[in-house]
This record gives structure tokens, C-alpha cells and sequence, in this order.
């Protein structure tokens, strides 16, 4: 018997895209020499659980289609996974490819170890590393199905210990973690750790996991501790907050240092990205949804693939011509950008959805 769809997991899609999005369009409104420092804060550092939370996501579909009592078949699995993810990464990693080479008049990125290291890394562009942390998570499921299976048996404390533990692998690796190496390979290894090292969100991960397996269970609980789920959340959003404000006070850190080092792996981020997952699945699981909440958030969490995999085109062409035309992007001009690279990647993805295009190039430009 098939399960039911959950609709506030797929709303969550959507609104982890939008953050997505945010984060990258925040990259634009930092560099100005004058930043709103507020409208900084709400794209860069409120909107800092998108990543991770994908990786929650992604656990739940895996482990909601696939539970640990049904057989499970690697070679199977992995088959189905990589033709969703590994074949419209290489398509869209070669595209942007062409596409950076194209526009900067510099073709150096198809030298052999430039090739190389671009794929292997997720370099083509600065969103798409996201797919090769994930296709790690992916070829490592062996390793995490009887790892979920040890940890259910005493949750909590498998839950606080890993959470803990990833949190002082993740500041180690954020804060104090050095290496100068001669050799090339070992120190690209290392300055690209983040975009394939999955020990950075295997707390998350596993959480999703686990929130796949025990669903039921789960949202009873939220659903019982509903003051101490809004509560935890206004304390870790205040958290980020405070952190964010207090570098640039009192250590003297610009903006952008700010942003870089209150991000996803910190400590509060972490926390940050758990009470939002929670927050997320009391108000969109355990109450009811506005039919319009509902229809928005449908929608672009259908979209969302492909809205990730094209938006850094539209982001790229809004700039392009803010740059052609001398427009000093403040920050009205930053919200517009935000709301066209929106509706038109949902625009687009829309269009492949309803377009009638051969199999083979649906599955490169959306998995399926």
C-alpha cells in the first residue's frame, strides 16, 4: 500500500527554495558599500536553515519511500537516485560550464584538471555542490539504515549525542581546521571539504531519517509541545540575530565576515535549522493550512528541483543588466531582483512540466 503524500513536507520544499534563493541574492545586496544590514539579516542569516534543511528533506524521501522494515535493494536504489540526481548534475554542471566560459571569454574551466575538479567538486556554479554532498549521502546508504536502526532504539540520547558531536566536528572544521599543503590535491581536498564532506550535515540528515520512520509519533508529539516548539524557535531566531549584530558590534566584523561566520555549521545555526524543522511541522502538519498557504507552497514545492537547478541564470542576468545600467542595487531594487528570479525559474519550471519533451531530456533537466 502506497503512503499518503504530505503536504507539509512539500511545503517545506518550497519554502526552503525561497531561502535558497535569498541566500544567493544576498550575496548581491552584501557587496554594496553601504548594505542594509537588516534586509542582509532575513536573506542571510534567517534563511540559513535552507541548506540543511534540504538534507532533512531529501532523508525523508528516502527513508519514507524506502522504511527500514521493506526490503531494500542497493544496486536498485541507487540506480533510481542517480538518474534523479547524478545525471542533471552533469548536464547542469556542464551547462553552467559553458555558460561562466562564455561569458567570461575564458574557456580555462575545460583544462583536464580544471574539468575534473569542477565536477568533482560542484564548481560550476556556486549552488550546485548541494548534489554532490547529496550524492555522498546516497552511496553511503548502507551505512545509514542500520545506523538509523541503532539509534531508534534509544532516541533521545542517540539524537543529543550525535547533535552534539557534529556540533564540534562542524566548529572545528568552520573555525580552527587548517592545512597548507604543496600538494595540489590534498589542499583542494581541503578547501573544498564543505562541498562533499557529509559529516558536516549527518545530524540533519539523520533527523529527517528518523522523522520518515517515526512520522506518526513525531508530529503526536509536536503536537502536544506546541509552547515549547515556538518557544525554541524565537530563542534560536533571536540567537541568530544576536550573534549576527553582536560580531559587527563588538568584534568590529564587517558585514560580509558577519554572514561567513554565522552560517549553517555554527553552533546556533545548527540549533537554528532543528527549531525550524519543528516549528515548520507544527504549523504546517498539526494545524490547519490556509487553502492559499496551501496552494502557493504546493505549487513551488513541486517546482523546486528545477527552480534550484535554474535559477542562478535569472539571478545572473538581473545583475548583468543592473551592472550594464549603472544601477546601484539598494535595497528595493534587491527585493524586486528576489521576486523576478522567483517567478521566472518557477516560470520555467512550470514550462518543462507542462512541455512535452522526450524522456531522456526530462530526466537531464529535472531527474525525471
Amino acid at each position: 500500500m502506497s503512503k499518503r503524500f504530505i503536504h507539509s513536507i512539500n511545503y517545506m520544499r518550497g519554502l526552503c527554495m525561497l531561502g535558497v534563493i535569498a541566500i544567493h541574492i544576498g550575496s548581491v545586496a552584501i557587496v554594496n558599500p553601504s548594505p542594509n544590514l537588516g534586509l542582509v539579516a532575513v536573506l542571510e542569516i534567517l534563511s540559513r536553515f535552507s541548506v540543511p534543511a534540504f538534507f532533512f528533506l531529501s532523508a525523508f524521501g528516502m527513508f519514507y519511500s524506502q522504511p527500514l522494515q521493506q526490503p531494500f535493494i542497493y544496486t536498485e536504489y541507487l540506480k533510481r537516485r542517480l538518474r534523479t540526481v547524478f545525471i542533471p548534475y552533469i548536464t547542469w554542471s556542464l551547462f553552467y560550464m559553458v555558460y561562466v566560459s562564455i561569458l567570461s571569454h575564458n574557456f580555462n574551466l575545460f583544462q583536464p584538471y580544471s574539468f575534473i575538479k569542477t565536477l568533482w567538486y560542484g564548481l560550476a556554479m556556486y549552488h550546485i555542490y548541494f548534489l554532490v554532498i547529496l550524492l555522498w549521502f546516497y552511496l553511503l546508504m548502507p551505512l545509514w539504515r542500520p545506523l538509523l536502526r541503532v539509534m531508534s532504539r534509544k532516541p533521545w540520547f542517540s539524537f543529543s549525542l550525535l547533535f552534539a558531536v557534529n556540533m564540534v566536528f562542524n566548529f572545528y572544521s568552520s573555525y580552527i581546521w587548517t592545512l597548507h599543503s604543496p600538494s595540489p590535491l590534498l589542499q583542494d581536498a581541503f578547501n573544498y571539504r564543505l562541498n562533499y564532506i557529509v559529516l558536516h550535515y549527518v545530524f540533519i540528515f539523520m533527523f529527517g531519517a528518523f522523522t520518515a520512520e517515526h512520522f506518526q509519533t513525531i508530529t503526536d508529539w509536536i503536537s502536544h509541545h506546541a509552547l515549547l516548539i515556538n518557544i525554541f524557535q524565537a530563542v534560536t531566531t533571536a540567537g541568530m540575530l544576536a550573534a549576527y549584530y553582536g560580531i559587527m558590534y563588538y568584534l568590529q566584523y564587517d558585514p560580509l565576515s558577519a554572514v561567513f561566520t554565522i552560517h549553517q555549521l555554527s553552533p546556533i545555526g545548527m540549533a537554528y535549522t532543528v527549531s525550524t524543522m519543528l516549528f515548520l511541522l507544527y504549523w504546517w502538519e498539526c494545524r490547519p493550512v490556509p487553502s492559499f498557504i496551501h496552494r502557493l507552497f504546493n505549487m513551488l514545492g513541486n517546482y523546486s528541483y528545477p527552480i534550484y537547478l535554474v535559477h542562478p541564470i535569472f539571478l545572473s542576468l538581473c545583475t548583468g543588466l543592473a551592472a550594464h545600467f549603472h544601477l546601484y542595487l539598494r535595497a528595493i531594487h534587491i527585493i524586486i531582483i528576489y521576486g523576478i528570479v522567483t517567478i521566472l525559474s518557477a516560470g520555467y519550471a512550470a514550462l518543462i512540466n507542462k512541455a512535452n519533451l522526450p524522456h531522456w531530456i526530462t530526466i537531464c533537466l529535472k531527474g525525471k
